[in-house]
């Protein structure tokens, strides 16, 4: 028996949306949001840190191993990042997307 998907992948979802993810990117301010959804896309939250937008998409407990997808339109990031105890890597989408995700 063989089982097939119904639909496109989550990540396929954020891949259509991507501009008007960028365009929310571009706008977004210190604030971050709660649940929002952007271009057909549910995000748990979405903040700016420091040249970078966060789109969250899970977190195993709030806070705590979040992943997602990240807008860098300054630089790349580095592949992997320890940053505040937080060990992130980053793969490269497309343009200035990366998918995202920190493991404490």
């Amino acid at each position: 028996m063989t089982l097939t998907a119904c639909g496109p992948s989550h990540e396929d979802l954020v891949l259509r949306a991507l501009p008007e993810l960028e365009r929310a990117a571009e706008t977004i301010g210190a604030e971050e949001t709660g649940e929002v959804t952007i271009g057909g896309v549910e995000f748990i939250r979405v903040y700016r840190f420091r040249d970078r937008v966060y789109f969250v998409t899970s977190e195993a407990v709030v806070g705590v191993d979040p992943s997602g997808y990240v807008w860098s339109p300054e630089r790349r990031p580095p592949a992997h990042e320890i940053n505040g105890g937080a060990a992130s890597t980053f793969e490269h989408l497309r343009g200035a997307w990366y998918r995202w995700s920190d493991s404490y």
